[in-house]
Protein backbone atom coordinates (compact mmCIF):
# COMPACT_ATOMS: atom_id res chain seq x y z
CA UNK A 1 0.00 0.00 0.00
CA UNK A 2 1.33 3.52 -0.66
CA UNK A 3 -1.06 5.38 0.78
CA UNK A 4 -3.34 4.94 3.85
CA UNK A 5 -7.11 5.08 3.41
CA UNK A 6 -8.12 8.28 5.28
CA UNK A 7 -11.47 9.66 5.20
CA UNK A 8 -12.32 13.04 5.07
CA UNK A 9 -15.06 15.65 5.54
CA UNK A 10 -16.21 18.41 2.59
CA UNK A 11 -16.71 21.62 3.18
CA UNK A 12 -20.85 20.41 2.88
CA UNK A 13 -20.39 18.34 5.98
CA UNK A 14 -20.24 14.96 3.43
CA UNK A 15 -17.97 12.25 4.42
CA UNK A 16 -15.62 10.97 2.03
CA UNK A 17 -12.86 8.03 1.72
CA UNK A 18 -10.24 8.68 -0.12
CA UNK A 19 -8.35 5.69 -0.63
CA UNK A 20 -6.06 3.54 -3.11
CA UNK A 21 -7.32 2.20 -6.38
CA UNK A 22 -7.71 -1.44 -6.92
CA UNK A 23 -8.35 -3.90 -9.42
CA UNK A 24 -11.78 -4.41 -7.97
CA UNK A 25 -12.85 -0.79 -8.86
CA UNK A 26 -12.19 -1.13 -11.97
CA UNK A 27 -15.79 -1.24 -12.97
CA UNK A 28 -16.90 0.96 -10.41
CA UNK A 29 -14.16 3.85 -11.93
CA UNK A 30 -14.76 3.01 -15.65
CA UNK A 31 -18.80 4.41 -14.71
CA UNK A 32 -17.78 7.39 -12.82
CA UNK A 33 -15.62 8.38 -15.46
CA UNK A 34 -17.26 7.79 -18.19
CA UNK A 35 -20.25 10.00 -16.24
CA UNK A 36 -17.48 12.92 -15.32
CA UNK A 37 -16.50 12.82 -18.97
CA UNK A 38 -20.71 12.87 -20.72
CA UNK A 39 -21.22 15.44 -17.98
CA UNK A 40 -17.47 18.01 -17.87
CA UNK A 41 -17.19 21.15 -19.57
CA UNK A 42 -13.35 21.44 -19.24
CA UNK A 43 -11.95 17.81 -19.76
CA UNK A 44 -9.73 17.68 -23.02
CA UNK A 45 -11.10 13.96 -23.68
CA UNK A 46 -13.74 13.09 -25.97
CA UNK A 47 -16.82 10.72 -24.93
CA UNK A 48 -16.01 8.31 -27.76
CA UNK A 49 -12.44 8.02 -26.52
CA UNK A 50 -13.59 5.75 -23.25
CA UNK A 51 -13.94 2.94 -24.93
CA UNK A 52 -12.21 0.82 -22.52
CA UNK A 53 -13.42 -2.07 -20.97
CA UNK A 54 -13.77 -3.04 -17.87
CA UNK A 55 -10.86 -6.03 -18.52
CA UNK A 56 -8.58 -2.60 -19.44
CA UNK A 57 -9.21 -1.12 -16.81
CA UNK A 58 -8.55 -3.37 -14.23
CA UNK A 59 -4.84 -3.78 -16.85
CA UNK A 60 -4.47 0.11 -16.47
CA UNK A 61 -5.08 -0.07 -12.09
CA UNK A 62 -2.62 -3.00 -12.29
CA UNK A 63 0.09 -1.41 -14.35
CA UNK A 64 -0.04 1.65 -11.81
CA UNK A 65 -0.58 -0.53 -8.85
CA UNK A 66 2.81 -2.05 -9.81
CA UNK A 67 4.78 0.81 -10.83
CA UNK A 68 6.48 2.23 -7.87
CA UNK A 69 6.29 5.78 -9.63
CA UNK A 70 2.62 5.94 -10.01
CA UNK A 71 -0.32 5.94 -7.78
CA UNK A 72 -4.13 5.97 -8.38
CA UNK A 73 -6.18 7.68 -5.97
CA UNK A 74 -10.10 6.98 -5.13
CA UNK A 75 -12.54 9.47 -3.88
CA UNK A 76 -15.88 7.41 -2.16
CA UNK A 77 -19.17 8.74 -0.71
CA UNK A 78 -21.15 5.97 0.80
CA UNK A 79 -19.39 3.41 -1.03
CA UNK A 80 -19.59 4.78 -4.36
CA UNK A 81 -16.63 6.39 -6.53
CA UNK A 82 -16.97 9.78 -6.70
CA UNK A 83 -13.87 10.96 -8.16
CA UNK A 84 -10.28 9.82 -9.29
CA UNK A 85 -7.21 11.27 -9.18
CA UNK A 86 -3.79 9.49 -11.04
CA UNK A 87 -0.11 10.44 -10.75
CA UNK A 88 1.48 8.21 -13.68
CA UNK A 89 5.28 7.92 -13.78
CA UNK A 90 7.05 7.12 -16.32
CA UNK A 91 8.85 3.70 -16.55
CA UNK A 92 11.72 4.62 -19.02
CA UNK A 93 15.17 5.33 -17.58
CA UNK A 94 15.55 9.09 -18.86
CA UNK A 95 12.03 10.23 -17.97
CA UNK A 96 11.62 8.12 -14.64
CA UNK A 97 11.59 10.93 -12.31
CA UNK A 98 8.74 12.76 -14.01
CA UNK A 99 4.94 11.88 -13.48
CA UNK A 100 1.67 13.35 -15.23
CA UNK A 101 -1.41 14.12 -13.31
CA UNK A 102 -5.10 13.71 -13.94
CA UNK A 103 -8.47 14.08 -12.16
CA UNK A 104 -11.85 13.90 -12.48
CA UNK A 105 -14.76 14.30 -9.94
CA UNK A 106 -18.67 13.91 -10.49
CA UNK A 107 -20.25 17.28 -10.88
CA UNK A 108 -22.35 17.12 -8.01
CA UNK A 109 -18.56 16.65 -5.70
CA UNK A 110 -17.15 19.44 -7.91
CA UNK A 111 -16.58 22.80 -5.73
CA UNK A 112 -16.58 21.34 -2.16
CA UNK A 113 -12.65 20.75 -1.51
CA UNK A 114 -12.49 17.47 -2.52
CA UNK A 115 -9.98 18.25 -5.78
CA UNK A 116 -8.10 19.83 -2.68
CA UNK A 117 -8.07 16.76 -0.62
CA UNK A 118 -6.64 14.04 -3.83
CA UNK A 119 -4.27 16.53 -4.71
CA UNK A 120 -2.64 17.13 -1.16
CA UNK A 121 -2.58 13.32 -0.59
CA UNK A 122 -1.44 13.09 -4.40
CA UNK A 123 1.76 15.32 -4.03
CA UNK A 124 2.38 14.31 -0.41
CA UNK A 125 2.95 10.59 -1.78
CA UNK A 126 4.79 12.10 -4.53
CA UNK A 127 7.74 14.12 -2.17
CA UNK A 128 7.96 10.72 -0.37
CA UNK A 129 8.76 9.22 -3.70
CA UNK A 130 12.32 9.46 -4.17
CA UNK A 131 12.13 9.22 -8.01
CA UNK A 132 9.57 11.63 -8.65
CA UNK A 133 11.34 15.46 -9.18
CA UNK A 134 8.48 17.21 -11.37
CA UNK A 135 4.83 16.71 -12.03
CA UNK A 136 3.15 17.86 -14.85
CA UNK A 137 -0.62 18.45 -15.58
CA UNK A 138 -2.84 19.78 -18.82
CA UNK A 139 -6.10 21.41 -17.88
CA UNK A 140 -8.41 23.77 -19.40
CA UNK A 141 -7.85 27.83 -19.33
CA UNK A 142 -11.54 28.16 -19.22
CA UNK A 143 -11.73 26.13 -15.86
CA UNK A 144 -10.46 28.66 -13.86
CA UNK A 145 -11.26 26.74 -10.59
CA UNK A 146 -8.58 24.26 -11.36
CA UNK A 147 -6.55 26.38 -12.67
CA UNK A 148 -6.50 28.00 -8.70
CA UNK A 149 -6.16 24.46 -7.21
CA UNK A 150 -3.45 23.49 -9.16
CA UNK A 151 -1.72 27.12 -8.54
CA UNK A 152 -2.47 27.25 -5.11
CA UNK A 153 -0.81 23.60 -4.66
CA UNK A 154 2.84 25.54 -6.63
CA UNK A 155 1.83 24.07 -10.21
CA UNK A 156 3.75 27.13 -12.39
CA UNK A 157 2.28 28.05 -15.78
CA UNK A 158 4.49 26.45 -18.67
CA UNK A 159 2.81 26.40 -22.28
CA UNK A 160 -0.28 26.42 -23.86
CA UNK A 161 -1.82 24.51 -26.23
CA UNK A 162 -4.59 25.77 -28.34
CA UNK A 163 -7.76 23.79 -29.66
CA UNK A 164 -7.40 20.68 -27.74
CA UNK A 165 -11.06 20.11 -26.72
CA UNK A 166 -13.59 17.93 -29.08
CA UNK A 167 -15.31 20.65 -30.83
CA UNK A 168 -18.54 19.54 -29.21
CA UNK A 169 -17.72 20.43 -25.65
CA UNK A 170 -19.58 23.62 -24.42
CA UNK A 171 -15.77 25.39 -23.48
CA UNK A 172 -14.04 24.96 -26.23
CA UNK A 173 -10.82 26.35 -25.25
CA UNK A 174 -6.65 26.04 -25.13
CA UNK A 175 -5.48 24.12 -22.44
CA UNK A 176 -2.23 24.98 -20.29
CA UNK A 177 0.57 23.08 -19.08
CA UNK A 178 1.97 23.00 -15.70
CA UNK A 179 4.50 21.59 -13.98
CA UNK A 180 5.61 21.85 -9.97
CA UNK A 181 8.96 21.02 -8.97
CA UNK A 182 9.02 18.48 -5.96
Amino acid sequence: MKVAAQEYELKTGEKVLIREGTVADSEALLETVREYVLTSRYLIVAPDELENTVADEAAWIKELRQNPNSLLLLALHNGAVIGNLDLTGSGDEYEEQSGLITMGILQAYQNKGLGSLMLREALAWARQNHQLQVLCLQVQRANKSAVRLYQKAGFKVEGKQPDVAPEDQVDYSESIIMTLNL
